[in-house]
């Protein structure tokens, strides 16, 4: 009967562990955000596509007022142990152009959180548009 115990304890230990590091992670991807956040002018988006079982991926994109890729991060793992690392293929490439050639490949984690980002920054560059359109009108 001790056995089931020290089982018990086992399983209870883990899902503490998991909640730490779940916490872990959490205040990296928000140390991460607030350190994209502060571009002077422009647009950002985030991206995730988020998998109950299988590889997952977030992207934070960061555009310059005309929609061009200025910073680029990305998260992609199965596991709490994931951290945001650079990602520069999109740096400098207009949005528009990474929405297609993210488009051809929708399968793919990485550019399904893609799309979802640049959906974002178009949302915001949209509402923009609309915000100046009233001051002038």
């Amino acid at each position: 009967m001790a056995s089931w115990g020290y089982v018990v304890l086992l399983f209870a230990g883990l899902w503490v562990l998991q909640v730490v590091f779940t916490q872990l992670q959490s205040r990296h991807y928000y140390r991460e955000l607030r350190e994209m956040q502060r571009q002077p002018s422009g647009y950002l988006g985030v991206g995730v596509n988020k998998r109950r079982f299988g590889v997952g991926a977030v992207i934070i994109l960061v555009t310059d007022v005309q929609g061009c890729v200025t910073n680029c991060k990305r998260m992609s793992g199965i596991s709490v142990f994931s951290r945001f690392r650079p990602y520069n293929d999109p740096i400098g490439k207009p949005i528009d152009s990474l929405y297609e050639s993210a488009s051809q490949q929708q399968k793919h984690p990485v550019q399904t959180a893609l799309r979802m980002a640049i959906d974002q920054i178009r949302a915001a560059q949209a509402k923009q548009q609309q915000d100046n359109q009233q001051q002038i009108g």
